[in-house]
């Protein structure tokens, strides 16, 4: 089995292209079937060197009542910090879950420090089934070659 093709994509639409300053969109990841995920945050270059004012991940298994996960907060205690980032480049944070002692969903926080595009894809792998077909991969067009 190649693993990196053992893997289904979420691509939540409920992330606004831009997010201003003040707001906090919120991405729920459902878990179910797979025991590691992926998430990558994209920052497009802006005129702010921090790459968000909160950006966090919390889990629930009823999807209603969220904790944090205590390494996965910005700035929290027994959390991660980061360094500055670049104005004029792209910059990404990947966050690798191993969901073997997490519930079942995952919420992604995230707020920027000013107003820019942001961007997030969560990968889920080590599934209990191999997902084969698009449906399965959550994507439009499942291309091999």
């Amino acid at each position: 089995m190649i693993h990196s093709q053992n893997l289904r994509v979420v691509h939540p639409t409920a992330l606004p292209a831009i997010v201003g300053s003040t707001a906090t969109s919120t991405v729920v990841v459902d878990r179910r079937g797979y025991d590691q995920v992926t998430i990558l945050v994209s920052k497009a270059s802006s005129a702010g060197t921090a790459f968000a004012s909160v950006l966090k991940v919390e889990e629930s298994d009823d999807n209603s009542s969220y904790s944090n996960v205590t390494a996965l907060v910005k700035d929290g205690s027994g959390g991660f910090t980061m360094t500055a980032v670049s104005t004029n480049d792209a910059s990404v944070v990947k966050m690798d879950i191993d969901c073997l002692a997490k519930k079942r969903y995952l919420r992604l926080s995230v707020a920027a420090e000013a107003r820019t595009n942001k961007s997030v894809v969560a990968l889920l792998s080590r599934g209990e089934e191999y997902p084969s077909t698009e449906a399965d991969v959550n994507v439009t067009k499942l291309v091999k070659g």
